[in-house]
Formats: C-alpha cells, sequence, structure tokens
C-alpha cells in the first residue's frame, strides 16, 4: 500500500484517524466523515462517550474490512476524576448526589490505585449500550428498571496519577493516566474507587490518547478535515492512512498473480512461496507489487482468504441459491421463498440423542445458522451435493441457544426468529434439522465424544465444514481433526471454501454491523433477502394507531428512524411460508419498533416484519 489512503470514484479507501471534540458523537463523527468524503461505507473504531474527546479511528470504504482486527486494540486514556458525590450514569452528565463524606487525600487515591491494576472484576455502568433481554441497558435505566450486568473481566495495565486538584477538600479531583485493554469502562473504573474510599465519584472528563497503534499526536481535528475535504478528494485521502496501518504485527503471505485470482474467488490457495506460520494464524496478503490485496488464514498448509480487497476474475457466479430481494414495478417486494428441494419431507428432532436408526444415514453441517445468508445457502448447497454422493440423507445440526450465550455470557441480537430459521433449512434441502440444547456440558464435550454421540444412534457419512469451522471443547473439532478421525471412524469430512461477496466472507457477525450502521442495502445483499423480524403485537396509547411489536428473543434492528416495511404472518414448521404482504410503516426508537396503522380491524397475536427501505 502507499503511505496514505486512496481517492477512488466510489469514494475514499483508508483510516481517518480523529480528533474528536467532547459533545458530539461517534455515530456523528461517523456521518460527518461519510458526507465530507463521498464515501457509502464509513465505521468507528470504538465509541466514545459524548462528553469524552481524544482519538477515533474513522474507518473508509475497503478499510472497513479491516475494523474487526482493532476491536481488541489497547487504549490510553487521561481521565478526571472528581470524589465526594455519586453520578447515575458515573459520569458528570448525570445527576450528582453528594456523599456527605469527607474528600480523600492524594495519599489515599495513590494507595488505592492498585487494586485496580492488572486483571479485574468490573461492572459495566447502568447507562451503558450492552444488551440485556434485547433491550439497550440505558434504555432500561433511563425507565427507572435497574438493569442485571454481570462483571467482567478486564486488564487495566498501567494506572498513574498525574495531577491533583485539592483546592476544595470536600471535592478534589485527580487526574489519571491509564492504559487499558479493549473493553474496559472508565466510568466504571471512578465509580469504583470512589466507592473503595467510600466518598463516592464520578467521571468529570475523558480524552483517550491512544487507541491501539494510533495516538492523539497523529490525530487530525475537525477543522483540518474540513479544510482538505473542501481542496479536493485528494486532499482529504492525504489525510488518511492505508488500509492495512496498524496491522503490521500480522505477517505477509505473498501470492502470485494467479492466487491472487483464485483467493479473490474464495478458493484457498497452496502458496508458492510456502510462509513459516503457526496453524490459524492471521496473515495480510499482497500480490506480485507487495501491495495488499486482502487477509486470509494460515490452515493446514493452505491460505484461507477472508478479506479481498480486489474483484474476483471473472466474476464469481451466483451459487447462494436464493434471489435476492427485487423491486417490481417501482414497489418493493419480499423475494417468495425459493425451495431447493421442494416437496422432500423435514424432519425436526429435539437433540442429538432423540435421532434413531430408522432417521437414515446423515451427512451433517454443524452450526448456528443465524439468518440463514448466502454464505449458509452455499454451504448447504455443498452439503445436498455430498450426501447426494454418498448416497445419505443432508442433515444439520443446530442449537437452541447461541453458543456465545454460554461461553461469553451475551449472545448476539438473532439475525433471524428461530421458528423462520427451521423453515429456511428445510427449504436449503435439509431433510433432518437437529435443535440440540447447547449449555456449559455441551461446551466441554470434546468433538471426539459428540461425533461419538451421532454415530451411537444413526449412520454418520460425513461432515461439510468451511476452513474455519470447528466445534467441541477449545474448538478442537477442526476440519483437519475431524479427516484424521472419519478415517478411523469411516465417515468423511469435506471442506468447501467460504462464500465471498464483493471479497469479502459473508458473515453473520458482518450482517448485523452493516444493520446497526444502517447500511441495510449492504445486509441485504449478504442476507440473500431483505431483513426481517418476527415479534409479539402489543397495542399501545399512542397516536396513528401504533402498536409496538415485543420480541421474545434479542433481534438485530437498524438504527432509530421511520422505515418502510411489509407484514404479513409468522413462518412455522408445516405451514407455507406466506410472503410478507401488506404495506406499512415502522419506527425504531430507544423503545423498540413500532407499526403504524395495523390495528384496524381484529388484532394479530404475532407478525412477520420485512424492511424493504
Amino acid at each position: 500500500m502507499s503511505a496514505s489512503g486512496r481517492a477512488t470514484e466510489r469514494g475514499i479507501d483508508g483510516i481517518l484517524v480523529l480528533s474528536k471534540p467532547s459533545g458530539p458523537t461517534s455515530h456523528d463523527m461517523v456521518g460527518l466523515v461519510r458526507r465530507l468524503s463521498g464515501t457509502r461505507r464509513v465505521g468507528h473504531g470504538g465509541t466514545l462517550d459524548p462528553f469524552a474527546a481524544g482519538v477515533l479511528p474513522v474507518f473508509l470504504g475497503l478499510a472497513t474490512r479491516v475494523v474487526e482486527y482493532h476491536m481488541g486494540d489497547d487504549k490510553a486514556y487521561r481521565a478526571t476524576v472528581c470524589f465526594g458525590a455519586r453520578s447515575a450514569t458515573d459520569d458528570r452528565d448525570g445527576e450528582l448526589v453528594p456523599s456527605g463524606r469527607p474528600g480523600p487525600t492524594r495519599e489515599l487515591v495513590e494507595q488505592a490505585l492498585a487494586a485496580f491494576c492488572g486483571s479485574i472484576e468490573q461492572r459495566p455502568p447502568a447507562f451503558s449500550a450492552i444488551k440485556v433481554g434485547g433491550r439497550r441497558a440505558y434504555q432500561l435505566a433511563r425507565q427507572g428498571v435497574a438493569p442485571e450486568l454481570a462483571p467482567r473481566t478486564v486488564k487495566i495495565n498501567r494506572l498513574e496519577l498525574v495531577e491533583w486538584d485539592g483546592s476544595y477538600p470536600e471535592r478534589p479531583a485527580a487526574v489519571l493516566e491509564v492504559e487499558c485493554g479493549a473493553g474496559t469502562y472508565i466510568r466504571s473504573l471512578a465509580r469504583d474507587l470512589g466507592e473503595q474510599l467510600g466518598c463516592g465519584a464520578y467521571l468529570g472528563a475523558l480524552t483517550r490518547t491512544r487507541s491501539g497503534p494510533f495516538p492523539l499526536e497523529t490525530a487530525h481535528d475537525l477543522d483540518a478535515v474540513r479544510a482538505a475535504a473542501a481542496a479536493g478528494p485528494s486532499f482529504l485521502a492525504a489525510l488518511t492512512l492505508p488500509i492495512d496501518a496498524g496491522l503490521e504485527g500480522l505477517p505477509i503471505a505473498p501470492l502470485t498473480s494467479d492466487e491472487v485470482i483464485a483467493a479473490a474467488r474464495g478458493q484457498q490457495v497452496r502458496p508458492a512461496q510456502r510462509p513459516h506460520l503457526e496453524q490459524g494464524a492471521t496473515v495480510r496478503l499482497t500480490d506480485p507489487g507487495e501491495s495488499l490485496v486482502g487477509i486470509g488464514s494460515w490452515r493446514a498448509g493452505r491460505i484461507v482468504p477472508q478479506k479481498m480487497f480486489v474483484p474476483p476474475l471473472p466474476a464469481q457466479g451466483g451459487g447462494a441459491g436464493e434471489a435476492v430481494a427485487a423491486v417490481e414495478g417501482g414497489e418493493h417486494v419480499e423475494p417468495p421463498l425459493w425451495y431447493a428441494r421442494a416437496g422432500v419431507p423435514h424432519e425436526v428432532v429435539p437433540g442429538v440423542d432423540a435421532l434413531r436408526r430408522e432417521t437414515g444415514r446423515l451427512y451433517v453441517a454443524i452450526g448456528v445458522f443465524d439468518g440463514l445468508h448466502r454464505g449458509h445457502l452455499y454451504l448447504l448447497r455443498e452439503l445436498r451435493h455430498a450426501a447426494a454422493r454418498a448416497a445419505a440423507r443432508p442433515a444439520v445440526i443446530t442449537f437452541d441457544a447461541h453458543p456465545e450465550e454460554v461461553v461469553a455470557g451475551l449472545a448476539p441480537a438473532l439475525l433471524c426468529d428461530p421458528d423462520e430459521r427451521l423453515v429456511r433449512l428445510a427449504a436449503a434441502g435439509a431433510e433432518v434439522t437437529v435443535v440440540q440444547h447447547f449449555d456449559h456440558s455441551l461446551r466441554m464435550t470434546s468433538y471426539g465424544d459428540f461425533v461419538e454421540r451421532i454415530r451411537s444412534h444413526v449412520e454418520l457419512a460425513g461432515f461439510v465444514m468451511t476452513p474455519d469451522a470447528a466445534f467441541g471443547r477449545d474448538r478442537r473439532g477442526t476440519p483437519e481433526a475431524l479427516t484424521q478421525l472419519g478415517k478411523e471412524a469411516g465417515f468423511e469430512v469435506t471442506v468447501v471454501h467460504s462464500l465471498l461477496l464483493d471479497g469479502e466472507q459473508v458473515r453473520s457477525s458482518e450482517i448485523r454491523r452493516r444493520i446497526v450502521a444502517g447500511d441495510l442495502a449492504a445486509a441485504r445483499r449478504m442476507l440473500g433477502r431483505p431483513l426481517s423480524v418476527t415479534g409479539t403485537v402489543v397495542a399501545e396509547p399512542r397516536p396513528l394507531q401504533a402498536a409496538q411489536l415485543r420480541f421474545e428473543v434479542p433481534v438485530v434492528l437498524p438504527p432509530p428512524g421511520r422505515y418502510a416495511v411489509m407484514i404479513g404472518p409468522p413462518w412455522q414448521t408445516g405451514s407455507p411460508a406466506a410472503r410478507a404482504d401488506r404495506a406499512s410503516a415502522a419506527v425504531v426508537d430507544e423503545g423498540g419498533l413500532w407499526l403504524e396503522d395495523i390495528l384496524g380491524g381484529e388484532q394479530p397475536d404475532r407478525l412477520r416484519v420485512v424492511f424493504v427501505d
């Protein structure tokens, strides 16, 4: 890459390190950069509270594809902690309540800091964006409901008192230099420090002085950004860093021209120049001119592409097997459900242990399959083909809860209603769907024991997996491990490359990010259809005969705003998958999702809502 980002016809590709002022939100900064740069795809690398200032990396164009590699970066802050009062929000924006206790001395504060260094348990602020039961914690807090937020392990690498203001002994203030890992709340640090000293405390000011490899000294203020944008796209692009800035720690895997073309199509590559890397290592992919062309992983002697920054040549075919949402006659229309094998019976089994010999010989794919996006549909197409070759039935093992709920204590919001997921799995050609209960016991089960549980009930023909797939304790059930086990146990493993769309691997996490950012068009391309949610209708005394949609499980919603939607009946196994065909409007706000003008006549219990605009 060059020393800076690039201005292209679609906008700018690069990383713009901003010096955010106190006041605007991080989302405001993204919107400003989007307007000034003329770049549609823009995101940031870590939220700053509105009152906070400092480093905010903003990623433009192709650089948005590397945001995930920066989300775990360490941060550094300069924080002002005010003692002698407590705040509901743990910062100066909340209502301050004096503690009535004398303020601490500088010496007492310095002694107390030692307890907060290293790995500590920290409870997030009540007014935070963490989701609790599908609602943001701050939404519950504003309604007077105290959200139950479990403590999290965070790491503080450095904590030093650098300035002290004792002008008002009852309300002294300390300026702290903090270096910490991702996910650390400085507001919580101020709160907990005050509680330990018995006098209460809150965060009075905060400046982020470093975000990963990006220091405040190299950040650009808004005046400089506006001036560069006024001078022209090339001047603004000159302020940006290349896409791989800050990723210098990732090793480089050089590819030949033919290997670049293959990787851009999503194919695994055995590079002519074999790198010396650890299994699973993330690598930067470069072309013969040493320019960055993508990011991949090293597995079993192959490069597995994950993010590609060059277009596939020739353009990759469909393969997803599902129609994308269309616009017919100027009206938004939900595409009909496409059936890979119409009329084939679909059997839903409540767990692996409920399988029976009469179920038949099975070829299996294991996964959450949240959203049944185009990547999943491509995998399931390969499952059907592998099953046909092995004279077996295509089967899917999915879960009744997202594994992250057990592993991390917080499940991501779902892209697809669980009942709708079963319908879509059947349409994609799965003859058997096993809904396995996921709990701590299953998490600790080795892949070998889990495979043996399957084999004890049915004849196992094989597995279909992507190169980065894994299951079992510590995710040791990789394609390589399963292949070796299959040689001994008599089943095969088919490994298929991940589907790339516009050079990027189609993943549920990326679709969620696009929806939350408001880019529903990009999310629709990855899903292969418009976003849909299913919930229970709750009548509320609001104008325009509006009704709220309540969700039994957390769902992904776009940013607050008014959206054109189509509504229809929910999908359930054993019933026709009716298209949503009633036009309406939905309002997304902090309280959830509201539907306008639907309460004329008999009120339905549940509705399926499809976002068409």
